[in-house]
């Protein structure tokens, strides 16, 4: 499967986020749908700005904003080795709007299938032919569902429940993708250090020495507290995945509202990499 290598961003927005206070976090779900379905630390990472001073921002019937949703999208996408999102300028996404920016990027990674799926809903006779199609596909990939069995209700703002739940589909949809590579092996290696810097850029390096080569892992975080290992590196075809833990901070912990970045060495022995130039991408 080709991966996107275009890493297209228009907007930076610093993510950060305070004391993880999950008590706060269930008073506000109280009896929502949503409740059932979330995952809280999938949450706290990717939609962080809405978990700032104690859920503050947090509705989950409140429409999301159209550059928020993406910036989370964009995020995902990257820390699952994919392009980004374009982001955009809008206070609102209409749920059929958020329907083609998915399409837009997810097409491009997995070639889904839609010829014969048959649409439920009642309400959707005057979207455009390709958002017919998007919708089809994301549907029958199980991504995107109706707000009931027969209404899409395309025109109406998209919550933030809704995207929380939606991006947590596509991480999911997208690790499947993973599990069903072929011809991948894992790589062994040495840890050399970890330390934490409140500068840097995300991303991964090589440096080749002698019959070493060292990789440097920089990873971002809205917060200090957390905890980043590197699991394990597997080569999938031409290109070496990396695969990470990370750990949140204790939900009773105080931390300051400051990115960090997570730098990670490790010295990986030639001979199991062969000759250079090597590509290591997000696992």
């Amino acid at each position: 499967m080709k991966r996107i290598i275009t890493f297209v961003l228009v907007l930076t927005v610093i993510l950060s986020v305070s004391a993880p206070a999950f008590a706060d976090l269930e008073d506000i779900l109280g009896n929502h749908w949503l409740k059932a379905e979330m995952d809280k630390d999938f949450f706290l990472y990717y939609f962080s700005y809405l978990a700032r001073e104690d859920f503050k921002r947090f509705n989950p019937n409140e429409a999301i904003r159209e550059d928020e949703f993406l910036l989370s999208f964009s995020s995902l996408l990257k820390n699952m080795g994919y392009s980004t999102a374009e982001l955009k300028f809008r206070n609102g996404i209409k749920r059929i709007e958020m329907v083609r920016a998915i399409g837009d990027n997810l097409f491009n990674i997995a070639d889904i299938q839609a010829d014969d799926v048959e649409l439920p809903f009642t309400d959707i006779s005057d979207i455009a032919d390709e958002e017919l199609m998007a919708l089809k596909k994301l549907y029958s990939a199980g991504i995107i569902k109706g707000q009931s069995n027969s209404r899409f209700n395309p025109y109406a703002y998209t919550t933030q429940a809704e995207a929380v739940v939606v991006l947590q589909r596509i991480r999911d949809y997208l690790s499947s993708l993973d599990k069903d590579k072929t011809a991948s092996r894992e790589i062994p290696f040495t840890l050399l250090g970890t330390i934490q810097s409140y500068t840097g850029e995300e991303g991964i390096k090589t440096k080749v020495e002698d019959s070493k080569v060292v990789v440097t892992i920089t990873k971002m975080l809205p917060t200090p507290g957390y905890i980043v290992k590197v699991e394990k590196i597997v080569k999938e075809n031409e290109e070496y995945r990396v695969y990470l833990s990370v750990t949140p901070p204790d939900p009773d912990s105080i931390v300051p509202q400051v990115i960090v970045y997570k730098i990670i060495t490790i010295e990986i022995d030639k001979s199991e990499l062969g000759e250079p130039p090597y590509s290591f991408v997000w696992g």
